[in-house]
């Protein structure tokens, strides 16, 4: 969600931010096939695996936080002035917004313990009733993060349009990215 509102904040339309939502929906989908095809079995029975799409969600989220973080208030002012080619296409938020969902082995572990507690043990089959489910999961998701993004693009235009409050907007960003990143960290070094 703060990767989304951010997207949102700092984009000066619904196009990024609704691409970003895409990304994190194609993401989910792709965990909802790990866990209907047994890999989620995989990821919570090999530390090693687990750990290192941690890790590397870690660096991603760390290096996202910085770039936020050292923004200041250049990134709406940005928007505005940047040629189109300087832009960031939309395929590049849509894979941001994937790599954000897919580099989260949270999700795998969410899925894999909370979706087959509806399902019936005896059921020939337990790939199609866990697609189901997480392709409704899906679904609603993608409508909560549009709603995040409609919302988003109100407080925007409500609360962000001095460029002191997109600096401390964009440092408050930056640190929870980084912030998550160091939790990471410390629970795949000390836990």
């Amino acid at each position: 969600m703060v990767f989304i509102l951010g997207k949102t904040f700092t984009s000066p339309n619904k196009r990024l931010p609704l691409m970003a939502v895409l990304g994190i929906t194609c993401g989910l989908l792709v965990h909802t096939s790990l866990v209907a095809f047994g890999l989620g079995l995989f990821l919570a029975h090999s530390p090693l695996a687990f750990n290192t799409i941690r890790f590397l969600g870690a660096v991603y989220l760390f290096r996202l936080g910085i770039g936020v973080f050292c923004a200041g208030n250049t990134v709406l002012e940005l928007e505005r002035e940047l040629s189109d080619d300087k832009r960031p296409s939309l395929f590049q938020t849509w894979f941001q917004g994937f790599c954000v969902n897919i580099l989260n082995p949270k999700v795998v572990i969410f899925f894999f313990s909370y979706l087959p507690q509806f399902i019936i043990p005896d059921h020939s089959s337990m790939a199609f009733p866990l697609l189901l489910l997480g392709g409704m999961f899906c679904v609603i998701g993608t409508f909560w993060n549009m709603f995040l993004v409609f919302a988003g693009t109100f407080i925007r235009a409500c609360f962000l349009n001095k460029s002191s409050r997109m600096i401390w907007t964009n440092r408050m960003a930056g640190m929870i990215f980084i912030l998550l990143a160091v939790q990471i960290f410390a629970e795949i070094l000390f836990f």
